[in-house]
């Protein structure tokens, strides 16, 4: 009996061990996914198809965009159970299980120019249905002008003030000279183009040296062609005088005597040689465009805080730059035109592309606008996308599941020159300082930190249970009142174990004390000499048959009182 006892207890602590095996929590952490987009080249008028991956163990995909309608006209795509309202763009597919999920827009190009599909809020899920961590993407469409377009890039007309060109101008000829005074230290070019879409610009006009001088000027066609016409400007030396003289003979009126001292005649000096002049890099803005990297900085020029001077090459020519924070930021300076002021420009060196130092105005100053770093750490509920901002096109922060946010995070440096994150707000149309924002000086080895636990699952046998709470804490109270209520059920089971156990015992000590109570009742007092055969043998003797039940109360009480 009391190895059946021990063995029923070594059971229920196997089962116990069994239970807090499978009921053992495993952090989960979020997955990842990326969002990327191509970036096509199209003649305007046509039409130009944007592919979409989301790339991961993705469940569900939710991706929304929105694009400048002015550039774009959608036409279709493979949206899943998406929709198009206006200038947004919703995409969404759920896949059978989990992998990589795929979109496509297309759209009708109405302008040429480059324009940008912004993706500005996301929602992916895994498998689980676990949110994912999303990196955004977004796509930039180069939209060309007709091929169409004119060509011509020549001039209908050239000529400078003060001096004369050498020889008369012709459109096909690309190269003349012309002599001024020393006196003249610039000279006006007037210059026309053969067609009134095509572009002019000239340098090199003004701040003459002695000698030779050469000054550019540059015709860009509708297409983009170019066609480059130069000016030899010789600037003359100083005079040093003549000698006038000979004999006056006579009286007035009478015969001069000796005339003037006419010097030998000599040969003009034939000019020196001119090297061909470099042709100026352009780099091209927004708007298209063009202007020439100066290859030095003027005279006073402010540099701004927090940059420092430095170098860039272009096209294998160097030039003046400044950056600010080992190269994170670079900037040229440019020489202007009509529309556009001389000065320093933000410069992306791969691409040749300029863009202006934004000022925006802030309560205690000015603020300059720059793209987000990328080594910034995006704050919780935000998403990296590009919008436009002070004209420009700017990479910023936007709210997560706001179709229509009232603020956005943008980077800027402040008069100070120091870099930081600010909150503009949409509807003041003002910005605040939000957080300050320190950019590492150098790359140091960071501590490895556990993954992010966006929860627990609990595994029993083949199925897992995912639970809401991302406290570690929380979710080991869980594990101590499951663990508290299978002691609780342990503590039932041996509970009714004995109390069945008792209940037996009790029942065998009441049916020993009813079994002598009948041999008294029988046999009298001569009872314990007696065996129980000889006790129901004398029963049976003297009793005789009888219709009524023999085991009255009554009857036996009778009889007890008798005896």
């Amino acid at each position: 009996m009391k190895k059946n006892f021990a063995s029923k207890w070594i059971a229920l602590v196997m089962a116990l061990t069994l239970v807090l095996s499978l009921t053992t929590p495993r952090s989960h952490a979020a997955q990842s996914c990326t969002v990327t987009f191509s970036d096509p080249t199209v003649t305007v008028g046509n039409n130009v198809t944007i592919n979409v991956k989301v790339t991961g163990a993705v469940a569900i995909a939710t991706v929304k965009v929105n694009y400048d309608s002015s550039y774009l006209q959608f036409i279709s795509g493979d949206l899943g159970y998406g929709y198009q309202s206006g200038n947004v763009i919703v995409m969404d597919k759920e896949n059978m299980g989990t992998g990589n999920v795929s979109f496509s827009m297309t759209f009708k190009t109405l302008k040429a120019g480059k324009t940008t599909i912004n993706n500005y809020e996301n929602s992916i899920v895994d498998g689980n249905g676990d949110p994912m961590n999303v990196t955004p993407g977004w796509s930039t469409v180069t939209i060309n002008a007709q091929p169409t377009a004119s060509s011509n890039n020549n001039l209908s007309s050239l000529s400078i003030s003060p001096g004369s060109l050498s020889p008369s101008f012709s459109a096909g000829t690309t190269s003349y000279r012309a002599s001024v005074s020393n006196s003249t230290t610039s000279v006006a070019v007037s210059a026309k183009a053969a067609d009134s879409k095509a572009k002019v610009a000239v340098w090199g006009n003004t701040g003459l040296d002695v000698g030779n001088n050469t000054v550019t000027v540059q015709v860009t066609a509708e297409n983009g062609s170019k066609k480059t016409y130069t000016i030899t400007v010789n600037r003359a030396e100083g005079s040093g005088g003549g000698n006038t003289g000979g004999n006056t003979g006579g009286n007035t009126g009478g015969n001069t005597g000796g005339g003037t001292n006419t010097p030998d005649p000599e040969d003009t000096p034939e000019p020196s040689p001119t090297a061909t002049p470099v042709p100026d890099v352009m780099v091209t803005l927004p708007d298209d465009v063009q202007l020439p990297i100066a290859d030095q900085l003027p005279e006073g020029v402010t540099i701004p805080k927090g940059f420092e001077q430095s170098q860039v090459e272009v096209e294998g020519q160097t030039f003046p730059a400044i950056v600010y924070e080992e190269g994170k930021l670079t900037a040229v300076y440019l020489e202007g035109d009509e529309e556009h002021e001389a000065g320093f420009y933000f410069f992306n060196t791969k691409t040749q592309e300029a863009w202006e130092m934004v000022q925006v105005p802030m309560a205690s100053g000015k603020l300059v606008l720059v793209n987000l770093p990328e080594d910034l750490a995006i704050p919780t509920g935000y998403s990296s996308t590009m919008m436009e901002l002070g004209g420009q096109q700017h990479t910023l922060l936007t709210p997560d599941g706001v179709e229509e946010p009232n603020h956005y995070i943008v980077c800027a440096l402040d008069e100070a020159g120091t870099m930081g994150l600010y909150l503009y707000d949409v509807e003041q149309k003002s910005f605040q300082r939000y957080q300050f924002l320190e950019l590492p000086q150098e790359e140091e080895p960071e501590e490895t930190e556990e993954p992010q636990q966006d929860g627990f699952v609990f595994s029993i046998f083949r199925w897992q249970i995912q639970t809401p709470w991302g406290d570690q804490v929380v979710s080991y109270v869980l594990v101590g009142l499951t663990l508290l209520g299978v002691i609780l059920l342990v503590a039932v089971v041996v509970l009714a174990v004995c109390l069945a156990r008792s209940r037996r015992a009790l029942r065998e000590e009441w049916m020993y004390q009813e079994e002598q109570r009948q041999r008294q009742i029988i046999a009298g007092p001569n009872a314990a000499d007696l065996s129980l055969d000889d006790i129901l043998a004398k029963y049976k003797d003297q009793t005789p048959e009888q219709e009524e039940p023999q085991d009255k109360p009554e009857d036996s009480d009778q009889e007890s009182d008798q005896t």
